[in-house]
């Protein structure tokens, strides 16, 4: 099985079609009645394993809806580590620290490398249609776009902050304070971020430090490769400023820079009761599962039970 269908499977006990549309005229008709055509998340909670669920689950059930809504989300969690779709835990992850620390390892459905989350930790993520003319279709084009959209923003509140084109990435004083990753599918451009605020850097320095006597672990049963993490050094927006800058401080201005992006008003939104469906069974039979965080360890013993 070639690696692009690979990734496109889906663990479900249920065909996601028949999740997706039950409230879907209803959503769609409130959106084109108030001429909304951007929506702000800000729930979810703290748990890594649910909130990845339902990023998965926004992007997907864009991906099927005729009419998309467009999404800005932001949202944090408890202490984890999370690693790209095509990762191998072993490789990314110190697997001891982490059980110690009470720090949670999980895997994202999109690519790119290994990122620290804690509560210090502002994520925020774009789930944007196609047919809008400020949607690029390739990923360099939306980081360029949007990413550097948001360091304008952050510029604008003090932030010496500069977009890294090479790497995609957001850096203060050459040090880096994003990870980002995405997903392009029939018709939907997804790309979410990690903002490191006031995070912990030596939590992050270790858990991201993985010794060379781990257990191994395949990503997938019969697949041996790994994309590896490219190493940076690091910070905090804190850390780097002085003047006292609030989370509510970034979240306004990473709005404002996409509505300037996009000329258009975000207004305060909820996720859709199909949206919801699908990320609680991602959840159940896909971010619960050590198979699918960890993987596959060459020998079947070592599996953990199921995460809560």
């Amino acid at each position: 099985m070639s690696r692009k269908r690979d990734s496109e499977k889906l663990p479900l006990g249920q065909n996601q079609n028949a999740l997706i549309g039950r409230d879907r005229r209803r959503t769609q008709r409130h959106y084109e009645d108030t001429g909304l055509t951007w929506r702000l998340i800000e729930e979810g909670g703290a748990n890594i394993y649910r909130n990845l669920a339902l990023e998965e689950a926004l992007a997907r059930t864009n991906s099927l809806r005729e009419e998309k809504i467009n999404t800005l989300r932001f949202w944090r969690s408890e202490p984890s580590v999370v690693i790209g779709r095509f990762q191998c835990s072993h490789k990314e992850v110190n697997f001891k620290y982490c059980k110690n620390n009470d720090i949670a390892i999980a895997r994202r459905f999109t690519g790119g490398g290994a990122v620290f989350h804690d509560l210090g930790n502002l994520n925020f993520t774009l789930c944007m249609s196609q047919a809008e003319r400020y949607v690029p279709r390739t990923l360099p084009e939306l980081y360029w776009n949007f990413i550097g959209g948001i360091a304008t923003g952050l510029q604008e509140i003090g932030i010496p902050i500069s977009f890294d084109t090479h790497r995609s990435c957001l850096r203060i004083h050459g040090k880096k304070i994003t990870g980002t990753a995405g997903w392009i599918k029939r018709g939907v451009s997804f790309i979410h971020g990690t903002l490191l605020v006031d995070a912990d850097l030596d939590s992050l320095l270790y858990s991201l430090s993985p010794p060379p006597d781990q257990p191994v672990y395949l990503r997938e049963v019969r697949n041996t490769r790994c994309m590896g993490s490219k190493r940076d050094k690091v910070t905090t927006i804190l850390q780097e400023v002085s003047e006292s800058i609030s989370y509510d401080d970034i979240k306004g201005a990473i709005i404002r820079s996409i509505s300037r992006i996009t000329g258009e008003n975000l207004e305060e939104g909820r996720f859709t009761k199909d949206e919801l469906e699908l990320a609680e069974v991602l959840y159940r039979e896909r971010y619960s599962k050590p198979e699918w965080n960890l993987g596959f360890p060459l020998s079947r013993s070592t599996v953990s039970t199921e995460v809560s």
